[in-house]
Formats: C-alpha cells, sequence, structure tokens
C-alpha cells in the first residue's frame, strides 16, 4: 500500500470572458499543455454563467472524452437534461456534434474535463452516458458522504462505461472527518476543493476551497490518499486516471495522433459525417 502525497498545488485563476458574451465567466482548472504531468487529463474548465438563456452552439468532437460535471443549475440541449450533480460521459471516438440548442439556467456552474483517449479507442463509435447524483454508488463512513461517478470507493463501485481507466468521486467531509480515498497506484490524479478546508497527504497539504491538489503516479499496487477535513468540513471532487503514454496532437475540439488524423476529423465534419448527439440515445450504465 502506498500512501500519496501531494506534489503540487495550483489555484483555479479567478474568472474572465467566457466564449458567449459578458454573462459567460470561465477558468481553467487544468491548464493545457503540460501533458506528461497531467495524462491523461488534457485540460479541465470551470463555466459560469449569471443570466440564463440560450448557450453557445453545436459543435464537434472527436479523438477524446469530455466529462460534464453539474455543480450548479441546470443544462438543458437536443440530448436531455442535466440538473445539479447529474453528470455527462461524453466519448466522441470518432466524431460527435453535441451542444444543439442548448439552454441554460442563472447562476449555472460546470466543470467539463478532456480525456484523452487511449490509441485504440481514440476512433471508437461515439456514445453518451448521463450519469444521475440519484443512480450513483455512495459510500459512507462517519462523517463521510463519497458518490461514485466512476470507479470505486470501498463496496462503491459506479457502472460507468470508461475507455480509460478513471475514478471520479464527490467526497463531502463532516467537521473534522478523516477519510482514506483509494486509487490505483498508477493513476495520476488531483483534488478540486469546493468548499471548506481540508489537509491531503502524507504531509498534511492543507488545501482550501478554489485549490487543486496533484498527486502522481507510484508504481502498481493500491495507493491511499488521506483525508482530513477542517473545522467547518469540506467538499472535493476527486479525479484519478491511468496515465496513457502517447503523444497526441491537438487544435480546436479533436485530439489525434498525427497530424493526418486531425486533418481526417476536419474533414469528416465538413462533410457531414458525425452523427448528432441529441439524435443518440444516452447510454444509462447499469448497476
Amino acid at each position: 500500500m502506498f500512501e500519496r502525497t501531494i506534489d503540487r498545488v495550483t489555484r483555479i485563476p479567478p474568472l474572465g470572458p467566457g466564449f458567449d458574451g459578458e454573462r459567460h465567466k470561465a477558468a481553467l482548472v487544468v491548464a493545457p499543455g503540460d501533458l506528461p504531468a497531467t495524462d491523461p487529463f488534457f485540460l479541465m474548465a470551470d463555466d459560469n454563467i449569471t443570466q440564463g438563456g440560450a448557450f453557445g452552439e453545436a459543435h464537434p468532437h472527436a479523438g477524446l472524452e469530455t466529462v460534464t460535471f453539474m455543480l450548479n443549475g441546470t443544462m438543458e440541449d437536443a440530448g436531455g437534461r442535466l440538473e445539479e450533480g447529474d453528470v455527462e460521459w461524453m466519448t466522441s471516438g470518432s466524431g460527435i456534434v453535441h451542444a444543439e440548442n442548448t439552454v441554460v439556467s442563472t447562476g449555472m456552474r460546470l466543470f467539463q474535463l478532456w480525456l484523452i483517449l487511449p490509441e485504440a479507442q481514440r476512433n471508437m463509435a461515439p456514445r453518451v452516458q448521463v450519469l444521475r447524483r440519484a443512480a450513483m454508488p455512495v459510500h459512507t463512513e462517519p462523517g463521510v458522504v463519497a458518490t461514485v461517478y466512476s470507479g470505486k470507493s470501498g463496496d462503491a463501485a459506479a457502472p460507468t462505461l470508461n475507455a480509460v481507466p478513471v475514478t471520479l468521486i464527490d467526497i463531502r467531509l463532516a467537521p473534522g472527518a478523516v477519510f482514506a480515498a483509494h486509487v490505483p497506484a498508477s493513476y495520476n490524479a488531483f483534488v478540486v476543493a469546493l468548499e471548506g478546508e481540508f489537509t491531503a497527504g502524507a504531509t498534511s497539504e492543507k488545501l482550501a476551497a478554489g485549490t487543486v491538489g496533484w498527486t502522481g503516479p507510484m508504481g502498481d499496487g493500491d495507493s491511499a490518499l488521506h483525508l482530513r477535513a477542517g473545522d467547518d468540513g469540506a467538499r472535493l471532487l476527486l479525479y484519478a486516471g491511468q496515465p496513457q503514454n502517447i503523444a497526441v496532437v491537438a487544435k480546436g475540439p479533436f485530439i489525434a495522433g498525427s497530424s493526418e488524423e486531425l486533418a481526417g476529423y476536419y474533414a469528416a465534419y465538413r462533410h457531414g459525417k458525425f452523427p448528432h448527439a441529441g439524435s443518440m440515445r444516452p447510454t444509462a450504465p447499469q448497476a
């Protein structure tokens, strides 16, 4: 059993202009550009809406997975409605178009993560999984409620289909509560502090709301990240995934293995070969 430490701490930057006018503010929780350090996580955005209504426009993705976690409010498009605590896990694979006729609520906040896909699955058939908070397994201990969206915690194992092995857990800690979050030692992992304060890892690194703590791969077997909440309790998201150790080429909404593959995605999209997420029946993982 490896005991994890927090190797580095970053902070979510102040919100800046988003892509949809003055009412949309955004920041990068995970910035792109250093994949060896963040693998398999390519980027993660923190999107905030101050006034509800139509949002963005339909756009494509290929060669990656998007994991959209609704922190506050609602978002609805041609593919359905996401409410607070829901997650959309979209595998774009060979290509998909989504976010058609999107409408969001005032005060909406979401995290959208981009995951690179393994070479063998990069051009798999696209799929969309909708993970409802109420349907997700929950691991509880004294002072701890851990909702498991992917991977497992104790006896709580999510049925989510993964192209890249990934753990995603929403962890709520009562004041002073302690918890050992177990993930495979080979995973790269980070925790995002959403509320309160807590210490993490063997050196009891202090993390407060708005900070991100990273812990890197340690070898084979099991590992534990020890958490202890402060006097007011805490809430955090744990993301952990198996590094893919591959080179990728990214441009716009696509992540490819080569410039030629990237050009192929653009050509396929221009020729209308990408299916639309709104026309697909979402996959509801079965326990």
